[in-house]
């Protein structure tokens, strides 16, 4: 009985003395911090009264690029929020790390 109580108390003090705090890597940033910018409208389109006056493929070419900016900018919203949710985890783990830092020192 007492071996074992020995061993249990040295399992403790041991592991404590040899306790190692591994410090957080700040997450990269995200490749582009510019947004997609949106297309323009066409010269025959008149926003004021709703109508047009262009040909199909002027429309055609308007509403592409208008799919490919709403694809633009949902990419850009997806990387954004990797890059918040990695923010989040290396705050955490900053924290973490601070706190073993802490109790190291005892």
């Amino acid at each position: 009985m007492r071996n074992l109580i020995i061993i249990f108390v040295s399992f403790f003090l041991t592991s404590k003395a040899f306790s190692w705090c591994s410090e957080p890597m700040a997450p990269s940033v995200p490749s582009s911090w510019s947004k997609p910018t949106k297309p323009s409208v066409p010269y025959c389109v008149n926003e004021w009264s709703n109508t047009h006056t262009c040909d199909d493929w002027t429309i055609n070419s308007y509403n592409r690029d208008v799919e490919n900016y709403r694809y633009e900018i949902e990419s850009y919203q997806r990387e954004l929020q990797y890059y918040v949710d990695e923010a989040q985890r290396f705050l955490n783990d900053a924290y973490d790390y601070a706190n073993c830092e802490i109790r190291n020192l005892d």
